[in-house]
């Protein structure tokens, strides 16, 4: 197999929304509307392989100093091949770091990001994320998602 990372087009934005709903329905990521992924294409990668997107992730930036990784998901038939390695590598890449930059995510899959540079550390190191997204989520009183930062 044969896979590319490139950045999203205007053509991507039905299948990264199909794959972000997928596991949105699982309840492992928070849904994106194809609008809001349409505002930040600019942002997302895709891993596409003979054409088909089979793998998107995306950024958001809170602004000089904190960036977050965020809609990180691969096709379950590709799970185990190395995509999600080399899309998290090629996103933390695009993410224009200054020194001061820190770069994170909450995840209920902290074993894969903890084997790609990132450390666990506590939610509250990112009220921004909070008050941004937690505070309105099903889960608030219950998320067992793990923070972790970015360490390289």
């Amino acid at each position: 197999m044969s896979y590319t990372i490139r950045p999203a087009q205007e053509k991507d934005i039905d299948p990264i929304h199909s794959l972000i709903s997928h596991y949105a329905l699982q309840g492992v990521i928070l849904e994106r509307s194809r609008e809001d992924i349409h505002d930040n294409l600019e942002n997302f990668l895709v891993a596409e392989d003979s054409g088909i997107v089979i793998g998107a992730a995306t950024f958001y930036d809170y602004g000089e100093t904190l960036k977050e990784i965020r809609s990180f998901a691969i096709d379950e038939n590709y799970h185990g091949r190395g995509i999600g390695s080399s899309l998290l590598k090629k996103i933390v890449e695009r993410i224009d770091r200054k020194d001061s930059t820190r770069i994170f995510t909450l995840t209920y899959k902290p074993e894969f990001f903890s084997k790609n540079g990132f450390t666990v550390v506590s939610k509250d190191d990112f009220p921004e994320k909070i008050w941004k997204d937690c505070r309105n989520c099903k889960d608030w009183d219950n998320c067992g998602e793990t923070a972790l930062v970015y360490r390289g």
